[in-house]
């Protein structure tokens, strides 16, 4: 067997070639075929982003899924919020998402879709990577038997952008005549947002937008990543703001008018804005989202409630509190009247709605909140096992005020320092929060300190 990749709630990661192969996927759609076959249904949708590497692998998946028995049924170049979308539009029982979201073009991923459009927890997830582990899949010659084609081919853009334009006030954004830069670096959103602007009568312009998959800067939609779209807004006259897309439009990313930086996390308090304004609701966050999103519950009168880190933690924790939207901080919006999945295409809409009721450009409706620092560092652990790492952290700092929901949170009156193994990268990560980027920085330096003599 191969050597594997990294398998955890947030789905599969791993180098082309190295830890992520053609034989791998096959494998995975074929224990999930099985699976949603044993519910009388074989209908599994499978997407992918623009990754060089990803037509060969949705075409493992096909194979996967019919050396199962299952029926493929391929949407193309589509991002992970319209996939999720589709799977239940389509009547499917399940989905396969092709894509490794924001990790380097080296990368490939696998995500899976619950047949409700929402992506696995980590219960479901687990369930499948056991049967993998304990090798209850046909032989390779076996599954070289099958066909690597799919069943059909639909179209899934369309059925996303009408769940959106139903959630927004598609007459008042028209007639707001707004124009914004967007950069979506190559990847799935190209498929979809182009599409949408035009349904919202939104004008754009942008870098960065062809289906070639060709990653020109590193694909996290963070401030620093995004010199091109800052250039195209210092340049223009007339957009309102910037927005950017990670590989799967996922995550979304803005950027004020003149091309000046606003956090990632501005993307979630600016849904927030808009959706709260509407109908009051408590909150789902994960545990490393800005204490932004506590000054706009307390705007509106509701309440936060924290999850541990990865998409479907934060999903469960909306549908056990019975909350109405949600997210992450890195840009991801979760609005189940929309997608159960991070949607950077609903933020997107939601954000101009907000734009076309006040007329203010993003730089403004930026302005109106509190700007805290954020340093986001990334450890590499080389063979070190990173939970004993975190584990002996929480040990030494056994004496602070802490959250051990997920990895070790430090909570300090001023900020938080949470550290943790990542979902996705043989690393651990280190996310600080504080009101300067001095407090941030002293407080990821407080664990990077502690972690490097056991390194």
């Amino acid at each position: 067997m191969e050597n594997t990749p990294i398998m955890s709630v947030s789905g599969i990661r791993g180098i082309v070639g190295e830890t992520f192969t053609p034989m791998l996927v096959s494998r995975i759609a074929f224990l999930q075929a099985r699976q949603a076959l044993a519910s009388g249904n074989g209908r599994i949708v499978v997407g992918r982003d623009t990754r060089p590497s990803g037509e060969m692998f949705a075409w493992a998946a096909f194979r996967g899924i019919r050396a199962a028995g299952g029926t493929p049924v391929d949407i193309g170049i589509s991002p992970t919020p319209t996939t999720c979308v589709a799977v239940p539009e389509l009547g499917a029982a399940g989905g396969i998402i092709i894509t490794a979201s924001h990790n380097p073009i080296a990368y490939n991923g696998y995500k899976m879709v619950h047949a409700s459009g929402r992506l696995f927890r980590a219960d479901e997830c687990e369930n499948i990577y056991s049967a993998f582990r304990r090798g209850e899949y046909p032989p390779e010659k076996e599954l070289m038997k099958s066909a690597d084609t799919p069943h059909e081919r639909a179209e899934a853009a369309g059925l996303h952008i009408k769940r959106i334009c139903a959630q927004v006030d598609v007459g008042r954004i028209s007639s707001a005549r707004i124009a914004v830069g967007v950069d979506s670096i190559n990847g799935a959103a190209g498929a979809v947002f182009p599409l949408l602007l035009k349904a919202l009568g939104v004008e754009w312009t942008g870098v960065n937008n062809k289906l070639d998959g060709d990653f020109t800067h590193d694909p996290e939609p963070r401030p620093e990543h995004l010199t091109g779209l800052s250039n195209l807004l210092r340049k223009s006259t007339g957009l309102w703001g910037g927005f950017a897309f990670d590989p799967d439009a996922d995550r979304l990313a803005t950027m004020n008018e003149l091309g000046q930086a606003i956090s990632e996390e501005m993307t979630l308090a600016l849904a927030l804005q808009n959706i709260l304004d509407r109908r009051k609701g408590d909150v789902v966050v994960n545990l490393s989202t800005s204490m932004l999103i506590n000054d706009v519950a307390t705007r509106f009168g509701v309440n936060v409630l924290r999850t541990k880190i990865g998409e479907a933690n934060v999903v469960e924790g909306m549908a056990h509190h019975n909350c109405e939207v949600g997210g992450e901080g890195n840009g991801g919006l979760i609005y189940p009247a929309i997608s159960w999945a991070r949607d950077g295409l609903a933020a997107l809409a939601i954000i101009i709605e907000l734009m076309a009721k006040t007329r203010n450009k993003l730089g403004a409706l930026a302005a109106e909140w509190p700007v805290y620092a954020m340093v986001k560092e990334k450890i590499p652990v080389k063979n070190a096992d990173p939970s004993a790492l975190v584990a002996a952290l929480a040990e030494k700092f056994s004496h602070e005020v802490t959250d051990r929901l997920d990895g070790l949170k430090i909570i300090r009156d001023y900020g938080w320092v949470h550290v943790r193994p990542s979902n996705t990268e043989p690393i651990i990560r280190c996310y600080a929060e504080a009101r300067t980027t001095a407090e941030a920085t002293e407080l990821t330096s407080l664990v990077i300190d502690a972690l490097r003599p056991l390194l």
